[in-house]
């Protein structure tokens, strides 16, 4: 509003200036620096006023905002002072609520607590009745578990201790065995035919006896001297040829051996060892006395029945050029058969070899002979010739005659059989002749 009026004052004064400086014009008597006067004059004039008007205006709007400002003070004072109010029966109403919260929540709380301590007491009560039940219970299935476990581990007990007892009598067997072996294998005589009755049971196995091989076989028939076992081979026309097998077990120097060797005793070792090649050797200067060739091969076998003992011989140095010169061969477990078996293969070879000049004669005669069936069999061929054209002719003539009497009429069967004769006794005989043979 008050600025409208200064707007106003200002309008109203420049109107005037333009009026006085127009009719100052129109007049004429008005000299510009008059004009110059005038409109500063009035400009002056309406800058006071306007300076008046503002500083009336400024000092109206400062009382009015002093007014303005008392009533906000006013207002603001007595609006703490109603918000004080409110907050303070707010907070004694709030106090109160919380207060009668707390005792009614202490109520309830109480209440509650009552009845959780109920509900605990009777869960309590229900759980220790449902614990002696299963403890009953499971104090009766530990009792029936634990002795169906023990009445079976009792068993089990009782038959181990059963197998044990048994193991140990099978042990007691083993030993008793073992100390029978010992006292067996201590009797030079029991000890050699024990290996004896081992090296049959190798032939055995692979030859067949009395065909293959013979026992106590007689190198020289005029002597009385035999030979523990002789293999059949293949020999020419005067028979087969023997190869003399003996058995030897010399357990002392090997049993020396092992002994030496288990102590560490280095110079026992090669004492037992020189003592067990002199023993093989003079075994092979016995086994000479068997060998008797053409009857035999001009060698013979010395076996030895275990494979230690075996490996034992051929460790010594030089011991198989000295069999060589008294033509034995030395033979084990292992190599017995094998041997037996290349013996056997290169001997038929040698009967092959032989025999091949015959088989080749033998082959001429048979083609010579097979030429000779050939010329038979054309000379047989020309006589089924010759018969194949007697039968053509003779069917010829047959289906001529036939042609012709087609026109002659067929007599019953009674009158043709009593007209040629046909129930007479020499024709049923000549009937019966040919089923004769």
């Amino acid at each position: 509003m008050d600025t409208f009026v200064i707007c106003t004052v200002v309008i109203v004064s420049a109107a005037a200036l333009g009026f006085l400086l127009r009719g100052s014009a129109r007049g004429g008597s008005v000299t510009p620096e008059e004009q110059a006067r005038l409109a500063e004059l009035v400009a002056r004039t309406v800058r006071d006023d306007i300076a008046k008007e503002t500083e009336r205006l400024r000092n109206a709007q400062a009382q009015q905002a002093n007014d303005i400002r008392k009533e906000l003070t006013d207002g603001l004072r007595e609006s703490r002072l109603e918000i004080v109010a409110s907050l303070s029966e707010s907070r004694r109403e709030s106090a109160k609520s919380v207060a009668d919260f707390s005792t009614e929540n202490a109520r309830k709380t109480e209440l509650l607590q009552a009845n959780m301590q109920k509900a605990l007491e009777a869960m309590r009560a229900d759980n220790e009745k449902r614990l002696n039940e299963m403890r009953e219970v499971v104090g009766e299935k530990l009792q029936k578990t634990l002795e169906a476990r023990l009445g079976e581990s009792f068993k089990q007990v009782s038959e181990r201790l059963e197998a044990v007892s048994k193991g140990l009598g099978e042990v007691q067997q083993i030993t008793s065995n073992i100390n029978d072996l010992k006292r067996v294998m201590g009797n030079v005589k029991t000890r050699g035919v024990w290996g004896e009755t081992f090296l049959e049971s190798l032939l055995s196995d692979s030859l067949v006896p009395e065909k293959q091989f013979v026992k106590n076989f007689r190198p020289k028939e005029r002597s009385a001297e035999t030979v523990e076992f002789a293999i059949i081979l293949p020999g020419n026309d005067e028979g087969p040829v023997y190869l003399p097998v003996d058995s030897k077990f010399p357990r002392e120097d090997y049993d020396r051996i092992v002994a030496a060797a288990e102590v560490g005793d280095t110079a026992a070792l090669l004492q037992a060892q020189k003592d067990l090649a002199a023993t093989v050797i003079s075994f092979a200067a016995d086994i000479t006395k068997y060998i008797n060739p053409p009857r035999t091969t001009d060698f013979a076998i010395l076996f030895l029945p275990t494979e230690g003992l075996y490996a034992e011989v051929l460790r010594f140095p030089g011991i198989e050029k000295a069999l060589k010169e008294k033509r034995v061969v030395v033979a084990g477990p292992s190599t017995m058969m094998a041997l037996v078996n290349s013996l056997r293969v290169g001997f038929q070879t040698l009967v092959v070899q032989k025999k091949s000049a015959e088989i080749a004669k033998l082959l001429g005669a048979v083609k010579k002979d097979f030429g000779n069936f050939g010329d038979l069999l054309e000379k047989i061929n020309k006589k089924l010739e010759e018969a194949s054209s007697v039968v053509t002719d003779a069917t010829d003539r047959h289906r001529k005659i036939a042609r012709k009497m087609t026109k002659v009429a067929e007599l019953p069967d009674a009158e043709t059989r009593l007209l040629l004769n046909l129930d007479s006794p020499e024709d049923a005989e000549d009937e019966e002749s040919p089923k004769a043979p």
